[in-house]
């Protein structure tokens, strides 16, 4: 009897630990709360028609508003991302933003595609512009849609202006990355801001790893993407090209998910850490006009071994004010760096790693950016909690780690 009976649990353990492990490959989708959607009736923006590059009018005056969120994470675990999900419903509906970015890693890991038609439904329902650059965690395993094939799900939303094809440079090289755009902000006559959307790839070609191995510092962190030559150019030759139709040096800012070298560079010349500290800096400390604004660095900065010039073509053109990442998932500083603000949109997902899961913090800080863009060009960034907008929700937010 006891064979039989032994045999029987063996087959039942089996079966359930391969049920287990088949339910992390299902396509998942979430059972969010439908009723926290509410579409702004006052919604006042229109997309221009005719326009060399897409452009968004602001026809009620004002500042024109954007929120971002990065490294929503929307995988397979349901609990956790419909949390996710849910802030981001609450969060657009509270705010009644103009136009909502979201940086980067935004629908993960495998079968993802019921996933990616579920959020691009939820967008539609909310009715407000929306567009994304991808992170390194789109399309990084064989079970994900790929990272082109992801950006041709957003674009069949009406309210997404994100562009899938491949772009050129004058002189016809092709510009590397995916759903490389930009989106010109236009309040009363003329070109507030123009925001541009570039593709900073996922991990580094072996090629490139061994071409560029004398400047990677870390190889435990520097082994990411970088933003092209060809990106570079693409981007140069698109601010030129709108200043010259507007007879000013446009005023601009740009979403890219991996941060570059520079950040670390910035954070440690203004504290004098050399290694992570997780202490608050001085915030009032001013040195040749740079200053951290807000925020604390409580994780290395994982950017790129190889500096593609990016930061310094930024200065020379003179357009850009504020460069925003995502991907270090509790890292939230802003900081003034050179005449440019280089800083951290704030982390919005759940189901990754978080200071709850590292042990790192009491207060939870997942959230979203607030930018706010006057008619002159003038920028306002502020990074929002969760757990200070929703404090009533803390308690059950928090019981999700527990």
């Amino acid at each position: 009897m006891k064979k039989p009976l032994l045999i029987s649990l063996a087959i039942l353990s089996v079966v359930g630990v391969a049920a287990a492990s088949l339910a992390v490959f299902l396509p998942v989708s979430y059972n969010y709360d439908k009723t926290l959607i509410k579409e702004n009736k006052d919604y006042s923006i229109t997309l221009v028609d005719g326009e060399k590059y897409k452009t968004l009018e602001k026809t009620s005056g004002g500042d024109f508003k954007i929120i971002g969120f990065t490294d929503t994470h929307l995988d397979t675990y349901r609990k956790k991302c419909t949390v996710t999900l849910e802030m981001v419903i609450r969060n657009i509906v509270r705010e009644k933003p103009d136009l909502v970015v979201f940086d980067g890693d935004v629908i993960t890991s495998s079968f993802n595609r019921r996933r990616a038609k579920q959020f691009v439904d939820v967008m539609d329902k909310l009715g407000v512009y929306w567009t994304a650059v991808l992170g390194n965690h789109e399309g990084d395993n064989v079970w994900s849609v790929s990272r082109p094939e992801l950006l041709n799900i957003y674009a069949k939303s009406p309210y997404c202006l994100i562009e899938t094809e491949q772009k050129t440079t004058k002189n016809g090289k092709i510009v590397d990355g995916f759903g490389n755009h930009v989106i010109n902000l236009k309040i009363g006559d003329s070109i507030a801001q123009s925001l541009f959307f570039i593709d900073g790839g996922a991990y580094m070609s072996q090629e490139d790893l061994n071409r560029y191995k004398e400047e990677i510092e870390d190889p435990q962190c520097n082994y990411y993407d970088y933003i092209k030559e060809s990106q570079i150019d693409w981007y140069v030759e698109v601010i030129n090209d709108i200043s010259s139709s507007y007879n000013k040096t446009v005023k601009s800012m740009m979403f890219t998910h991996i941060p570059l070298k520079e950040y670390k560079e910035a954070y440690e010349l203004l504290t004098g850490e050399n290694a992570v500290t997780g202490n608050t800096p001085d915030y009032s400390k001013v040195e040749d006009g740079n200053q951290i604004l807000f925020g604390v660095r409580r994780e290395t900065i994982c950017f790129s071994g190889h500096n593609s010039g990016l930061f310094q073509k930024i200065l020379e053109i003179g357009s850009t004010q504020a460069v925003v990442a995502g991907h270090d998932h509790i890292n939230d500083f802003v900081l003034n760096y050179k005449g440019v603000r280089l800083g951290y949109c704030q982390s919005s997902g759940y189901s990754s790693y978080n200071v709850a899961t590292r042990g790192t913090g009491e207060q939870l800080l997942q959230g979203y950016s607030e930018f706010l863009i006057s008619e002159n060009g003038d920028l306002s960034w502020n990074n929002k909690k969760n757990a200070d907008v929703w404090p009533e929700l803390e308690n059950k937010v928090s019981n999700l780690f527990k």
